[in-house]
């Protein structure tokens, strides 16, 4: 150990040595089984079960070493060479055990030595033992990655640069990164994006918290005055305004700052939070919970994939079985996600926006901007906020030896330099696939705000021209399961995971079911219910939802199935059906159980989904959707060690993802959420554009909300949740 620590310390050409020594220090033993893929006359060739160090005659030592430095080789470095090969037996064996790598030096027709890489799956991934590493005289801890995923890791002597660690694996494959443990790493007191972003979250909170404070001082002062009132002179701290109701009533209105400090006010955020409210649609609200535990569950799976399982390959096969059919599935909660999106967009609208009597071009254009305005407002903030914390701040949120895996955002935030301002315009699903990797699971916002932009005009349409805006919605259906039918080609990563996984021409399924299914409660709720009155009706659209629903949900499972190297693929036309089918199902399921549901049938399993518990849960959603890879993160990242995939690990991770999910999620809603939505109501006068509010009868889907203070007064008024 000790000659091999004076080899690392000479001067860098010697790891070109270093890397020859390592090369030939591996042979190629016969497996049992041949691998797929391998280039010719390398079939039967595999992973070694350790490690032979191979002596070659002293002439093909030298010949290999002039080829790749165009120098000479001297005795003493051929000596150095032979040293460094039995010195580092240790490290060579994890180098040559590459479970995504395989090298073989073979010979040209010219006789000269050739490095051939040869990629296999992965099986094993070996990790080297960190907290050994760190306790060890002399040790560092590195690892080799290539795209965040880590292919092995191992501990070497200090004199060991990353540098010429990094020189040899470029040699061996291009694109190969090293790193080592507490080597050039980024230090939070140097880094001035990443202090600038946390400077802002934290005075956020801080405006937040002396908001609240302000109001609860504001609350015992008016206590006081309006107790005292005989004594001159005191008056409240704050300017109010009053009004004259009647001779014997005498109401104090807030001013505007009072209001603004309201609105951000921690006391008021957490009553919305709680306030729960009755209405027929209340099982949507168990059905957003779910739906997003569900994509927690399915990433908790995915989103591993960086910095890797130790174990891909067996991971691979155990989560196609049909046990993991809800998990494999997962990609049907996005679905349900567009479909409710649609239908309580287009059923809220119908039900709260007055039409003008004569259809006026200005007036709705005008509606429509702001409904785009209001959306972009609520939703962009956070948005942005939980970006610029991924890209900046997370990579000081995970602590291990893969901690840097995560630098700069890692998998979660690729290519933000390039692209964050797309993700602002929500125009990041458009254009080439690199658009995508900045904070990618934020595809569907992107989507869905699409969606809203083509929507609105189809649902200001359904008041005044419904057949035609009916006819355009169904026009708009057939197109998109014509491109998904043209588009996708048999390679299943293209209609699965590639290109077209994200674009708005093949999602567009179940948002425009959804806004037909708004329409149709909207405007003929009598006829809904009148039809679901029939007992054989209802049972025959449960179990026709169900053939459907289920079906979808086997159906993807079959299509993640084909994952496993030991499947085979679908071709064109199966692939073709299954992505033309799947999404249009999936949502009319959901439109059968809508409109039954909201008619008042379904029985317990509706009781359960509207259980008052599921209301706040509810409301903190759009958090959750953007902070649970960041949780995720940290949960995978932070370990000594690459994961060991087994159903008890799946769950344990992904119960706890969404404990802290929903606890990030609490605390967006109590500080930026709620506070920027009830500010901008204030600025934007979106109180006064609710023209009309539903009645009863009509199925109230929103409940204007009062915001008291501790005198009962209302501060600011808005709706419960802003379900637009």
């Amino acid at each position: 150990a000790t000659v091999s620590v004076l080899y690392c310390s000479i001067k860098m050409p010697m790891a070109v040595i270093f890397l020859i020594g390592m090369m030939m220090s591996t042979t190629v033993a016969k497996p049992a089984v041949a691998a797929e893929g391998w280039p010719a006359g390398f079939e039967n060739f595999t992973l070694p079960p350790s490690p032979v160090i191979k002596y070659f005659e002293e002439q093909e030592i030298r010949h290999l070493y002039e080829q790749m430095t165009n120098k000479t080789m001297t005795d003493s470095e051929l000596s150095a060479l032979e040293v460094c090969v039995f010195g580092q037996t240790s490290m060579m064996a994890q180098v040559s055990a590459f479970r995504l790598l395989q090298f073989h030096i073979g010979t040209n027709a010219s006789g000269d030595y050739v490095p051939e890489l040869i990629t296999i799956i992965p099986n094993t991934t070996v990790s080297g033992n960190y907290q050994a590493c760190e306790d060890a005289e002399g040790g560092q801890f590195c690892y080799f990655e290539s795209g965040s995923m880590v292919l092995s890791s191992m501990c070497v002597p200090t004199a060991c640069t990353p540098d010429m660690l990094q020189e040899i694996a470029s040699v061996l494959t291009p694109g190969v990164g090293v790193h080592c443990v507490g080597v050039d790493e980024d230090e939070f007191s140097s880094d001035p994006p990443a202090q600038a972003i946390a400077s802002v979250l934290i005075v956020i909170m801080s405006l937040v918290v002396i908001a609240s404070v302000l109001c609860r001082g504001y609350e015992n002062f008016y206590l006081m005055v309006s107790k005292e009132q005989e004594v001159d002179g005191l008056v409240p701290l704050i300017p109010q305004k009053s009004t004259t109701n009647n001779d014997s009533e005498h109401q104090t209105e807030p001013s505007k700052l009072m209001k603004v400090l309201y609105a951000c006010d921690m006391d008021t955020s957490m009553k919305e939070f709680m306030k729960t409210t009755t209405r027929p649609t209340n099982f949507l609200n168990g059905m957003r919970v779910l739906s997003i535990c569900w994509v927690v569950l399915g990433h908790t799976l995915a989103f591993p994939m960086n910095p890797g399982m130790d174990d891909f390959i067996n991971t691979v096969e155990l989560t196609t079985k049909f046990r993991m059919l809800i998990v494999s599935s997962g990609l049907l909660a996005v679905d349900t996600f567009f479909f409710m999106s649609a239908f309580l967009a287009c059923f809220l609208i119908l039900k709260i926006v007055k039409p003008d009597p004569v259809f006026s071009f200005i007036n709705t254009s005008k509606k429509v901007t702001m409904l785009w305005v209001d959306r972009y407002v609520r939703l962009t903030p956070l948005y942005a906020l939980c970006l610029f914390t991924a890209w900046y701040l997370l990579q000081y949120m995970v602590d291990g030896p893969l901690a840097n895996t995560y630098h700069r955002g890692g998998a979660v935030a690729i290519n933000c330099e390039d692209n964050w301002w797309k993700n602002m315009l929500y125009i990041q699903n458009i254009g080439d696939e690199s658009n995508i990797s900045c904070f990618g699971h934020t595809w569907y916002l992107a989507n869905d705000f699409q969606f809203l932009i083509l929507g609105s005009f189809l649902m200001f349409g359904f008041m005044y021209t419904p057949l035609a805006s009916i006819i355009a919605t169904v026009v708009l259906l057939i197109t998109s399961w014509i491109l998904v039918a043209v588009l996708i080609s048999d390679n299943y990563a293209d209609y699965s995971t590639g290109s077209n996984y994200y674009r708005p021409w093949i999602r567009f399924g179940p948002y425009g079911i959804g806004l037909l299914t708004g329409y149709v409660l909207a405007k003929h709720k009598s006829f809904v219910q009148k039809s679901v009155q029939s007992t054989h009706i209802r049972w025959t659209g449960y179990v026709v939802s169900g053939i459907f629903m289920f079906g979808c949900m086997v159906f993807q499972w079959a299509m993640q199935k084909q994952t496993a190297p030991s499947e085979s693929h679908w071709g064109k036309g199966m692939a073709q059906f299954q992505q033309v089918t799947y999404h249009i199902f999936w949502g009319l399921g959901l439109a059968i159980l809508t409109l039954t549901w909201s008619c008042g049938h379904g029985g317990v399993i509706v009781r359960f989904l509207s259980h008052p518990v599921f209301e706040p849960l509810g409301k903190v959603t759009f958090g959750v959707y953007l902070i649970h890879p960041m949780v995720l993160a940290v949960l995978r990242v932070s370990l000594p060690a690459l994961a060991h995939y087994s159903d008890a690990w799946l769950l344990a991770t992904a119960v706890a993802a969404i404990n802290g999910s929903y606890l990030g999620g609490w605390l967006a809603f109590i500080f930026i959420e709620r506070p920027i939505g009830a500010l901008w109501d204030l600025a934007s006068g979106r109180k006064a554009r609710r023209r009309r509010k539903p009645t009863d009868e009509e199925g109230e889907p929103s409940t204007p909300v009062k915001l008291v203070n501790a005198v009962g007064e209302d501060v600011v008024a808005g709706p419960a949740e802003s379900q637009l």
